[in-house]
């Protein structure tokens, strides 16, 4: 890997650490956001306790980092902008400063497919919707989702964009196990 990738990749993951949400709440309501809630700094949880606004604006910042690294990446190539896209969710997902406890990386990994492989986010939508109409709860369906989006990028991408989406649906159910495990319990 070129000097110049590695350092984009390294920055994706930095830029990563930078969650919205953590920012938005200490700056505009002095708190940490992780001491309330679900105890994560994402979007769900910052729209949980802040209303839709907060939601809003925390799922656009999160998006719009998760799609800068990605584009960043892209510029040096497909296979930096893969990286590029699983390092800011790591990122967001696991931020050092904040002692490894971030969000939960459903919207990093939205914008970051949204420059990746857009037509996912198509797939993506349609799976959502329909497990969130038989009656799944919004992480078992966000989660279903990222992995049919998984699949699909067989058919419509290369194989760096292959790799990164799995790569991403992987990381995206390990920062969901213990809801999706709890949901398991209940049925």
């Amino acid at each position: 890997m070129p000097l110049s990738a590695a350092f984009a990749v390294v920055l994706s993951y930095l830029l990563g650490c930078l969650n919205a949400g953590y920012y938005y709440v200490r700056l505009v309501h002095g708190q940490d956001i992780r001491l309330a809630g679900s105890g994560t700094a994402g979007a769900r949880n910052a729209g949980r306790l802040f209303g839709k606004r907060v939601f809003a604006l925390v799922f656009l910042g999160d998006a719009a980092k998760g799609a800068a690294a990605t584009a960043a990446g892209l510029s040096l190539g497909a296979e930096s902008g893969a990286l590029c896209a699983i390092a800011v969710v790591v990122g967001h997902i696991w931020p050092v400063q904040l002692g490894f406890r971030g969000g939960k990386g459903i919207a990093s990994a939205m914008g970051a497919l949204l420059l990746l492989a857009p037509w996912l986010l198509v797939w993506m939508a349609l799976a959502f919707t329909a497990l969130k109409a038989i009656g799944q709860s919004t992480s078992r369906a966000g989660i279903a989702a990222f992995w049919v989006a998984a699949a699909s990028s067989a058919l419509l991408y290369a194989r760096e964009q292959v790799g990164a989406t799995i790569v991403l649906a992987l990381l995206l159910s390990i920062s969901h196990w213990s809801k999706l495990r709890e949901a398991s319990r209940r049925d």
